[in-house]
């Protein structure tokens, strides 16, 4: 099970997965992958913001949509897993980073990312 953060989405689906392990290409690829309520936020909002405007079409017009016909199980956001987050160490600032760690501790899930922070609360990690 893996969660993909929104640099590994981006990755994937703008920058011909560049920068990618063949192993993060086949975990985006493979239909294990849950997105975070938290990661389409952060996605649309670069959208949104002209920050993305690499964004293929029919991914920015509707993002959730079409994550869900890519196979993507999108996870939501819970008070239990806001709740959690902030009982993470201070190794990391980022709210949006630190409720994907709670969910994926929470899951006992592998996150998707090119952020090294993430190991220091002793999650898995793969990119």
């Amino acid at each position: 099970m893996f969660f993909a953060d929104a640099c590994a989405v981006i990755a994937f689906y703008c920058d011909g997965a560049r920068g990618l392990s063949p192993r993060g290409r086949d975990a985006m690829r493979g239909g294990e992958v849950a997105i975070s309520a938290n990661t389409v936020w952060e996605i649309s909002r670069k959208v949104r913001l002209g920050k993305l405007p690499e964004l293929p079409p029919p991914v920015a017009l509707n993002l959730t949509a079409y994550l869900r016909r890519e196979g993507y199980r999108l996870a939501p956001l819970t008070a239990e897993l806001a709740e959690a987050a902030n009982t993470l160490p201070p190794h990391h600032a980022d709210p949006m980073d630190r409720m994907l760690i709670a969910a994926a501790m929470a899951e006992g899930a592998t996150i998707i990312t090119n952020g090294r922070i993430f190991a220091a609360y002793g999650v898995p990690v793969l990119w």
